[in-house]
């Protein structure tokens, strides 16, 4: 394992080479800032089945990004070695072709009053005490067991468990000089189960920075039984309009159309229909979406974004009134906004939570559906049209039954199906395990099941 101390000891003194020999060199070719960006990653990945490592991949990879101005006309290379000489020459290849480069104001460098230079703040988001592969085999392992131990699973497709390690470090011209090192652990159960009805596929994984907080083996394996179990003897329910309930995953999944709608490259082209929304109601009261890059431990965490401005928490959603889109530096001058800290996209994003319980929410439907996962289908954001395929189960005067629903498809606008939306009380706390966004119980009224 390589420490950031270790990883900075190296790299720094090598980035700002190549920071010196662009802006030194450059002169003669009209070179006027300069941009190096420097990342090493270690990545381990593990597989069994039938309690046996059955595959094994693991390499160290570097990836170099410079990128070079000459005024308002700007030119990025990206290679994956660390010979010095190497990327000075090619340096200087680029350097000799960036004036046949259009020029284009808006892919100049933040500018260096706007870049952060405070402290760096602790987000523990590298673990110092990692786990042997023989503990990360054992966790593979007995995921497998307790997969297998669930009545009706008759097989693994698939378990496996990554460890990886990343660093990173940005210095340029403009003052900016930022790193990160960061560790994350993934492990995922992909199962079968049958019955007489056929046979389901489905799984379960979980995620984190440091391997403490993984999911316990024993848990994550049962829970992708479960789910795999839960979809046999599906039916196809009736057509008809009927309000649904989004379980966590498909809430998450539900809501991740709002940062497609509230995209700035979506915005730039006027490819959705919440341009021109700012300040006005685009969801349900009640409905707010936050966004916090500082969450200790969170799988998206960072203080500064890759573009050099400071990440602070922003709420995009406040009571269903649209406050902020989602922007990188690029398109906040296109759009002639300020930047917002988003350069790599949102964070540690929280739907957050409602009054009523999950069971409160459901109560009144007399016939709905219980969705717990999406299987492709479209979403346009630019027409609003929503059509998935999805499973679940029947909900029948107010209970979620055992009866289990396929193949339908969940039909609907956008623009009226974020209007009908309301939260349960069961918001997952961050960081979380198996949530990139933490959403909450949802219900969705008047959607359109095409079913038989």
């Amino acid at each position: 394992m390589t420490t950031e101390k270790e990883f900075l000891a190296t790299m720094k003194p090598f980035a700002q080479s190549l920071l010196d020999y662009a802006m030194e060199e450059g002169k003669a070719h009209g070179i006027t800032d300069a941009r190096i960006y420097v990342s090493a990653s270690d990545r381990l990945e593990n597989s069994v089945e039938k309690g046996q490592v059955t595959k094994t991949v693991s390499g160290k990879t570097y990836n170099v990004g410079i990128t070079l101005y000459a005024g308002d006309r700007t030119v990025t290379l990206t290679k994956n070695t660390i010979d010095e000489q190497r990327l000075k020459d090619a340096m200087l290849e680029n350097m000799k072709i960036i004036s046949l480069v259009p020029a284009n104001a808006d892919k100049k460098m933040l500018e260096s009053e706007k870049v952060f230079k405070g402290a760096k703040q602790n987000l523990d988001l590298f673990d110092h005490n990692p786990p042997t592969t023989a503990q990360l085999i054992q966790y593979a392992k007995d995921v497998e067991t307790a997969a297998m131990a669930q009545p009706g699973v008759k097989a693994t497709r698939s378990v496996s468990v990554t460890r990886s390690e990343d660093h990173f470090l940005i210095v340029a011209s403009n003052g900016l000089d930022v790193n990160d090192s960061r560790t994350m652990y993934a492990a995922g159960a992909s199962v079968i189960a049958a019955d007489k009805s056929g046979m389901q596929i489905s799984g379960e994984s979980s995620m984190a920075r440091h391997f403490s907080d993984m999911a316990k083996p024993e848990i994550l394996g049962a829970e992708a039984g479960q789910k795999a179990i839960s979809k046999l003897g599906g039916i196809l329910p009736a057509t008809g309009d009927m309000p649904i309930v989004l379980d966590n995953g498909a809430a998450e999944s539900f809501f991740s159309s709002v940062y497609s709608a509230i995209g700035g490259t979506a915005l730039h082209r006027g490819t959705t229909f919440l341009k021109g929304k700012l300040g006005q109601q685009v969801m349900a009261q009640g409905i707010t979406i936050s966004d916090d890059p500082l969450v200790a431990r969170g799988i998206s965490s960072r203080q500064v974004d890759t573009a050099g401005f400071v990440a602070k928490p922003i709420t995009f959603i406040e009571n269903g009134v649209l406050k902020s889109y989602d922007i990188n530096l690029l398109e906040s001058r296109q759009l002639g906004m300020e930047p917002i800290g988003r350069e790599n996209g949102p964070t540690n994003t929280r739907i957050e939570p409602g009054a009523q319980t999950p069971a409160e929410l459901i109560a009144d439907i007399k016939e709905g559906i219980y969705i717990k996962g999406f299987n492709g289908g479209t979403v346009d954001v630019n027409t609003g049209n929503h059509s998935r395929e999805a499973y679940g189960l029947l909900i029948k005067d107010g209970k979620i039954t055992d009866t289990a629903v396929s193949g339908f498809v969940v039909s609907g606008n956008l623009k009226d199906m974020f209007m009908k939306v309301a939260v349960a009380n069961d918001t997952p706390a961050l960081p979380s395990t198996k949530h990139r966004m933490a959403a909450p119980t949802t219900r969705i009224n008047g959607c359109t099941i095409a079913g038989k």
